[in-house]
């Protein structure tokens, strides 16, 4: 059915076309009513009667009803055309009033009521980047910070990470001067996400828990229903389900209090949570999907209608249980199979090669694949397309046609190393390296041969680094977890204390009411005494501890001196600020100092993360090592992964800083392992220090390395060449030290080699 509006005022008329096929068309027309009486006239209920509207009020009204509109048609009914042909006519209402502020809402809500690909990149792009240009000339930050993020989710969607990165570092910029923490906690929830993008897992993670503990110090279920979800996805993708789930079922309960009038937000909640079991390869309840499926169907919810059918069809075809799938598309909902032959062409060809091949229809199964084929080589993804080969390929090796087939599966291929989805690359060549045996072509049969086990050798150092990854992620939040169970413990012993106390004081009044004042105040002199006490105890014990480790401290209080120790090996790290001499004497003292506090604390997490002990700190220099006063044998790694983190940390530092104006300071860092001996020096002011010619050697590396980089020894390299990425520099010439193997390490994740 079509609908045409007309708008009759001072500007040309506007047409809005609508094509409705849905339940919804009681809905659409009180909603063009309303549009046409709001863009015409209105009634005035005093002395004055009925009046024309003024041109202004009129353009406002109607922008607000298209853009209503288009999002009850994106976010309700999923139909996305409708949608965007809505907000393009809010835009083009509001370029023709030429005011700035009504230009400004139609680009931010055009983000709002559409979903990006690359059909539609470089318009949104456009009117994100107008947003943005309008947003500063008029002074409005809070808008500007949308135009930001926008502008983060459009690149996020197209996967270019650089510039969601880019984008989301202004937004917490900007953020951060208007002193907003709610936006200031979604800011750093872009932010992860484009990290999370170019698979700086660890990092990313920080950043999402940054965001989760600052909405729930705000108290905002909105903004907590936010963090919950993107954890939760962040964890399912990473294969930690059961901190998915926690953080799903979170976000479920809160859904329910903010949302207990939107009932189809609860079940997206389900659909939620049915994707994660079906990501975890536990089979799915049937009876739990056909009920989303009913409920979305009798709500008239088209979104959530079809994510659940694309979850129910995977569902299916993963368990093979194609007779099932016939009879949910032939039996149960035709008229699903219909929508889908005029939406959707290339899913319905794929559903229909299936069924006839089960048919035993093989001649019209091969039609429809081949029909399929055309659709899908113009707009589908490289993951849907290397896919769609690989089944076409196993059905042309079910019909006999082998040689057919290798020319799916090279296809199939093909398209995955674009990417590369080393995955589908690796079941292709495993296919193809079977069947070019088969038709007796033995030259292609060993080049697949060679691909096999080259892809599966990257396959399994890739996932080396990305478990690696994961346990990181996975510890932290265990770390996480601990604190807050040691927090409630605390809790709920001091309450059983204060209990045990009142009971006390009451039981003493009964029994010894002449004596209860002077019992009362002797109890509470001697707390008070036991207080200062126990105060001053942990106050001269967390001295103790900042200058000495555990173990050297305990030997102290416990004998009165702590013995110098041998270690046979460990690993040294020396880091230096390269600009911090031509920075320092642009900033005062105070500044200066309070500089080099910042940058220091945070070295202080990072290594006490990993277990490795602070030495000394001399002037902008920061010394640590690992595998003492605890010997261990991952001290090699344990270094070079905190020194890598550090990098990072720097490399945001200057990001942010930059972006601000701030001064920002680069960092050489040197490692090297080997032997030394550490004990205490002095009797008054002591320190812990270490001594040894490992010591020398890692102070030259750091002296010889480059800022922004790693440098270590040959020594290192040894311990730690399996779990990271290096570029050999050679022999360099170390001062007093001669010419050394040096390395700079490159990454412990998967990115690629830096060439040169």
């Amino acid at each position: 059915m079509e609908v045409k509006i007309h708008s009759r005022k001072c500007n040309p008329a506007i047409t809005v076309y609508f094509r409705m096929n849905s339940p919804g068309l009681f809905l659409l027309l009180a909603g063009i009513l309303c549009l046409a009486i709001s863009c015409t006239k209105r009634t005035e209920t005093k002395k004055q009667g009925r009046k024309e509207i003024s041109g202004k009020n009129t353009d406002s009204l109607a922008i607000k009803k298209l853009t209503s509109l288009a999002f009850f048609y994106f976010d309700y009914l999923g139909d996305e055309k409708t949608a965007d042909s809505l907000s393009d006519e809010a835009i083009r209402m509001a370029e023709m009033s030429f005011r700035p502020d009504y230009r400004l809402d139609a680009y931010l809500a055009y983000f709002d009521n559409n979903e990006f690909d690359a059909s539609n990149f470089e318009k949104a792009q456009t009117y994100g980047l107008k947003a943005l240009q309008i947003a500063m000339i008029l002074n409005k930050p809070e808008e500007e910070w949308k135009a930001y993020r926008n502008l983060v989710e459009l690149n996020l969607s197209m996967t270019n990470f650089n510039a969601a990165m880019q984008y989301s570092s202004y937004a917490i910029g900007i953020a951060g001067a208007m002193s907003n923490n709610s936006l200031s906690a979604e800011s750093y929830l872009l932010f992860a996400r484009s990290l999370e993008g170019k698979n700086q897992k660890n990092l990313a993670n920080n950043y999402f828990h940054t965001a989760t503990e600052l909405a729930d110090k705000l108290k905002d279920p909105v903004l907590q229903i936010k963090c919950y979800h993107q954890l939760s996805r962040f964890y399912t993708l990473n294969k930690l389900f059961t901190q998915a789930l926690e953080y799903k079922w979170k976000e479920g309960q809160l859904t329910k209090t903010v949302y207990w009038m939107a009932p189809v937000k609860q079940m997206m909640i389900e659909w939620d949570l049915l994707s994660i079991q079906h990501e975890m390869k536990i089979p799915i309840n049937e009876k739990t999907l056909q009920e989303l499926l009913d409920f979305s169907i009798a709500q008239k919810a088209n979104k959530l209608r079809d994510y659940t059918f694309a979850l129910y069809r995977s569902y299916l075809i993963d368990e093979d249980k194609i007779d099932r799938l016939f009879i949910l598309y032939n039996k149960q909902y035709p008229w699903e199979l219909n929508r889908l032959s005029k939406t959707d062409t290339a899913t319905w060809l794929r559903l229909q090669a299936f069924f006839k091949e089960k048919e035993n229809r093989p001649d019209s199964a091969l039609y429809y694949f081949t029909k399929a084929e055309e659709l899908m080589t113009r707009n589908a993804s490289h993951y849907k397309l290397s896919q769609f080969y690989y089944r076409f390929g196993q059905f042309l090796i079910r019909q006999g046609r082998d040689r057919d087939a290798i020319g799916k599966f090279i296809q199939s291929y093909k398209v995955a190393a674009e990417v590369p989805y080393f995955d589908y690359m690796l079941t292709a060549s495993q296919q193809l390296e079977k069947l070019y045996s088969k038709v007796g072509d033995y030259g292609n049969a060993y080049t697949y041969s060679v691909y096999v086990r080259d892809l599966s050798d990257s396959i399994n150092n890739l996932s080396k680094r990305e478990q690696i990854m994961i346990d990181n992620i996975n510890r932290e939040q265990q770390v996480r977890q601990k604190n807050i169970d040691e927090q409630n413990l605390e809790n709920e012993r001091t309450i059983r204390q204060q209990q045990t106390e009142r009971n006390t004081m009451a039981g003493v009044v009964v029994f010894l009411f002449i004596l209860s004042f002077v019992i009362f105040r002797n109890y509470r002199s001697q707390k008070r005494s036991n207080k200062k006490l126990d105060e001053e105890k942990k106050r001269s014990d967390g001295l103790l501890l900042n200058i000495l480790p555990g173990e050297t401290a305990e030997e102290l209080k416990q004998t009165g001196r702590a013995k110098a120790k041998s270690f046979a090996e460990v690993s040294v790290m020396f880091t230096d600020f390269t600009n911090f001499t031509q920075a320092s004497e642009k900033m005062t003292a105070d500044e200066l100092v309070e500089e080099i506090h910042f940058y220091f604390s945070e070295f202080d997490k990072v290594i006490s993360k990993y277990g490795i002990e602070k030495i000394k700190t001399i002037g902008d220099s920061y010394m640590c090592v690992g595998g003492l006063p605890v010997r261990n044998t991952s001290h090699a790694f344990d270094v070079v992964s905190a020194a890598l983190e550090i990098q990072e940390f720097m490399e945001i530092q200057k990001i942010l800083r930059t972006r601000s104006g701030k001064t920002w300071f680069e960092c050489r860092i040197g490692i090297h392992t080997g032997p030394v001996v550490a004990g205490i020096v002095g009797t008054r002011k002591f320190a812990y220090d270490i001594w040894g010619d490992t010591v020398n050697t890692a102070s030259c590396l750091e002296q010889s390395g480059e800022p922004g980089k790693v440098n270590i020894s040959g020594a290192t390299f040894q311990h730690i060449k399996d779990y990271f990425s290096f570029i050999y520099r050679g022999k360099v010439q170390a001062k007093h030290k001669g010419m050394v193997d040096m390395y700079f390490v490159y990454s412990h994740r998967h990115d690629p080699l830096p060439q040169g």
